[in-house]
């Protein structure tokens, strides 16, 4: 599991190897990675937005125990 930065400055658990792009189903969900510094950030994007460069899902999506997880905020 890789940590990253959403734009919001959350904290987002992301699944370690990149999506096939052969296989996907959908394109919901997907994340680009960029650094900053020693942070790593996520932007949203679709293969057609970002060719070749490798995607990554949220640990949430995939995650069977992701709803014990989940922040809940109040």
């Amino acid at each position: 599991m890789l940590w990253a930065v959403t734009e919001h400055g959350k904290r987002m658990p992301l699944d370690a190897d990149p999506v096939d792009l052969d296989a996907l189903t959908s394109v919901d969900g997907l994340f680009a990675i960029r650094t900053a510094g020693d942070e790593l950030h996520v932007i949203a994007a679709t293969p057609d937005q970002l060719p070749g460069e490798p995607l990554y899902r949220s640990h949430f999506a995939t995650c069977p125990q992701a709803d014990a997880w989940r922040r809940r905020d109040t």
